[in-house]
């Protein structure tokens, strides 16, 4: 099989400041929620290119990487071979029922439409008492109305996520909002760092109903 070179778009945005700032919140946010070296198998819902496959990987956890895009997951593939990756979609994962330890679904919602049907699918793969960390963009935050104005829009707001996981029976545990920053997901602005620090500064990562993005950890309960 010829690997393929090209890094992948999510790649290339990882890189970018606004990239590496995403990424350190959510592995950060994954680290304080899991002891992944306590872990047996873990799953990447949406893994693309692997940012956290690999993360649970060099834990040396059994780590499954699914997704939509057969050429990212050659590129997880490549870089890490030690992970399973799975040709799948998050509304029809084709693994076993309570076989996995933790589902990660980082940046994945904002593409997906059938909430229930996704939480569901987590929720009848993972043990009891497992945790599910996942994000998306908030529909009901002010930076989704301008990017309503832009033709964009996110999938999902806050009420319906946390309605939905009650549906599911998932209890949460620990949640954060992010992304308040004035700059699109590939921005190299050289402010980012500053605006960071001011987003910690005033604590908005408390302000969850709100919240440009927002990251949760919650646990399947009976």
């Amino acid at each position: 099989m010829i690997k393929p070179a090209e890094e992948t778009h999510w790649e290339k945005a990882a890189k970018t400041q606004m990239g590496t700032y995403l990424t350190k919140i959510e592995t950060d946010f994954i680290l304080d929620c899991v002891d992944l070296e306590k872990l047996s198998l873990i799953v990447d819902v949406g893994a693309e290119s692997g940012r956290f496959s690999i993360l649970a990987a060099n834990k040396k956890v059994t780590v499954v990487g699914i997704d939509i895009d057969l050429y990212s997951l050659r590129r997880l593939k490549q870089k890490s071979p030690d992970v399973n990756i799975i040709l799948a979609d998050a509304n029809q994962i084709p693994l076993k029922h309570q076989v996995v330890d933790a589902v990660f679904m980082i940046e994945v919602l904002d593409y997906i439409a059938e909430l229930d049907t996704v939480l569901s699918e987590c929720y009848r793969i993972l043990k009891f008492d497992s945790s599910f960390i996942f994000s998306f963009g908030n529909k009901s935050s002010l930076k989704s109305k301008i990017r309503e104005l832009e033709g964009k829009s996110y999938m999902h707001s806050y009420k319906q996520v946390v309605k939905t996981l009650r549906k599911n029976r998932f209890y949460v545990i620990k949640k954060m909002g992010y992304n308040w920053l004035p700059f699109g997901r590939m921005s190299n602005n050289r402010l980012v760092p500053f605006f960071s620090v001011v987003e910690r500064f005033l604590r908005l990562n408390h302000f969850h109903s709100l919240s440009p993005w927002v990251i949760f950890c919650a646990v399947k309960t009976t």
